[in-house]
């Protein structure tokens, strides 16, 4: 499912910048971020802890989301996330998703009944 939505991204021109920072342009490196969703991806530490709007994004879930922009089908579907960074990964993508469409989702709290039924 993740995967999919990094590619409905793709598709509508919402992809996120995940490799350089946004502000000052240096390398993304493995550390814990931050990501903006009002500038559209990644944030360095530095230019993140200044920047208010951001969040804290984990460097596991951020890799999570270079290797599903990066990979096809067959590759992506092999990863297997824990449960605790799957969460932090759909709160994320929830979050990105409900900025860009300037609502909230109901498909979210749905799929969530459906699993704890």
């Amino acid at each position: 499912m993740h995967y999919y939505e990094i590619r409905l991204l793709d598709q509508l021109g919402y992809r996120p910048q995940l490799f350089r920072c946004l502000q000052c342009n240096s390398e993304i490196k493995p550390v814990d971020q931050y990501i903006s969703f009002s500038q559209g991806g990644v944030l360095c530490p530095k230019c993140g802890s200044q920047a208010p709007e951001a969040s804290p994004i984990s460097v596991d879930t951020l890799k999570y989301l270079r290797h599903y922009q990066r990979s096809a089908y067959p590759e992506a579907a092999r990863a297997h996330m824990s449960p605790e960074l799957n969460y932090q990964f759909e709160h994320l993508m929830q979050h990105y998703f409900t900025y860009l469409l300037e609502r909230n989702l109901n498909t979210p709290a749905f799929l969530r009944q459906i699993k704890q039924s």
